[in-house]
């Protein structure tokens, strides 16, 4: 009875031990995953913009916590060509290239008008008309760059995921996942801010019309258009940043 006892506390002490070291590899794993995804967003977002330095000692201070942590999201980062490593120091968020704007466009101009043209009579009328209103509420509200972002996100993902060929609708999401950092990069300059945002909004409401009136060529003609002055935009507010 004794042993019994005797091993029902030791078990019960073992579970114990293991429950709470799951518990923090799980709370440690948690904060790895928050810095990563935190930093990753910025970099997206161009918050922190090309040639931007990542001290690992700020970084650290400022999410509160020790470098470990942080060391280990700048890898992860590397891995995704998003930022390169600087030994004893942190990293430096990576360049974009011209022709890292021209291979992204070519590829949405390759494979977004087509799917717009499919999905022009899959898309249900009021998914378009509260995407037209939201692009109207904008166009005369204060800028948001929140409500921005999930506007225009909304709008291009509403070009592919009706879309029955599920290769095709995962080649879109798999660029559109490798361009968030340039897209939004002609937003981010000071100078082109408002005529920039004016002209996306004005080129999806044309969009959004083309879809309503169910004309798949025009949609698909209406897309060609955003896409190649989304890429001028680009191109133009990169060459203003190099040469400030």
């Amino acid at each position: 009875m004794i042993y019994s006892i005797r091993y029902t506390v030791i078990v019960t002490y073992t579970t114990l031990i293991t429950e709470a070291l799951i518990m923090r590899k799980i709370v440690t794993q948690s904060m790895r995953d928050q810095i990563y995804e935190a930093l990753r967003e910025s970099i997206m977002k161009n918050t922190y913009l090309p040639g931007a330095m990542l001290p690992i000692d700020k970084l650290a201070e400022d999410f509160g916590v020790s470098a470990t942590p942080v060391r280990e999201a700048l890898v992860r980062l590397e891995a995704e060509s998003l930022v390169t490593l600087i030994p004893n120091k942190g990293a430096m968020v990576t360049d974009i290239e011209t022709q890292d704007i021209r291979d992204n466009w070519e590829m949405r101009l390759l494979l977004e008008p087509y799917a717009a043209f499919k999905s022009c009579l899959l898309i249900p009328e009021g998914e378009l008309l509260k995407l037209k209103k939201e692009i109207m509420e904008m166009k005369s509200a204060p800028f948001d760059n929140d409500r921005y972002v999930a506007s225009d996100t909304k709008l291009h993902d509403t070009l592919y995921i009706h879309l029955h060929n599920s290769v095709l609708r995962d080649s879109i999401r798999r660029v559109h996942q490798m361009s968030i950092r340039i897209r939004y990069f002609p937003e981010g300059s000071v100078q082109m801010h408002k005529q920039v945002v004016d002209e996306v909004l004005d080129e999806h409401l044309c969009i959004v019309e083309a879809l309503l009136s169910r004309n798949a060529t025009s949609v698909e003609e209406s897309v060609k258009t955003h896409l190649k002055n989304g890429e001028a935009r680009t191109i133009k507010a990169f060459k203003r940043n190099a040469s400030a």
